[in-house]
């Protein structure tokens, strides 16, 4: 009974901190979208969605394999096997890695030719479109790197610590947002390189979260 009673307090508490961030993610996301768009203006937040949409059609990847890693490294977790839960998280990195570098090769081939010859961008902003595509691949495969390391903390159930760093980066986008404006070069590569920078920061502290588990 008192078993029962904790995994009820256990889950209510997970769906509160899950809850809680999805609506605070949704307000921010709503705020920094305004501020971007102010902020860039209208043709260089258009480069940027267009750019950084060439490497976005590669997250469906990301988010299916995050969820697959999850339930593998759970199966694991149920059954106890510490030995094959190391093997199948180490594999899910490795399998990250690889995938990174497949689409790095898309990108750099596939993606240059679409932005130089199909794209419709002003000829003076195509070295800042080139400088996002770069910038926003790098965002990507970091972003790839971590899905092993959030599928970890979703799997071992550590609901507030996924709850804060998700926090984390929806803050740190508004930070970005609100200093576009004091950027000391061009406003859209600034914003692009901010946004690799906070990619770095959020990977590293799951891969934090995760030496703790």
């Amino acid at each position: 009974m008192s078993s029962d009673s904790e995994n009820k307090k256990r889950i209510a508490k997970n769906t509160l901190f899950l809850y809680g961030r999805m609506l605070l993610l949704l307000f921010i996301n709503l705020y920094t979208s305004r501020v971007f768009l102010n902020a860039l203006g209208v043709v260089d937040y258009g480069i940027y969605n267009v750019v950084g949409g060439i490497v976005a059609m590669f997250s469906l990847l990301s988010n299916s394999l995050s969820a697959a890693i999850s339930r593998f490294i759970t199966f694991d977790l149920g059954i106890g096997d510490i030995e094959k839960l190391k093997k199948t998280f180490s594999s899910s990195v490795t399998i990250q890695l690889l995938l990174g570098i497949i689409v790095i090769i898309a990108v750099e081939s596939v993606g240059i030719w679409f932005l130089n010859n199909k794209a419709v961008i002003p000829e003076e902003r195509l070295n800042a479109a080139h400088w996002v595509l770069q910038l926003s691949l790098a965002t990507f495969v970091i972003n790839l790197i971590s899905v092993p390391y959030n599928a970890a903390i979703i799997a071992h159930e550590h609901f507030s610590a996924f709850a804060y760093i998700s926090l984390i980066e929806g803050l740190g986008k508004l930070a970005i947002a609100l200093s576009i404006a004091f950027a000391p070069f061009d406003r859209l590569v600034f914003y692009a390189f901010l946004m690799s920078f906070l990619a770095i920061v959020v990977c590293f502290l799951s891969w934090f979260v995760c030496t703790l588990s």
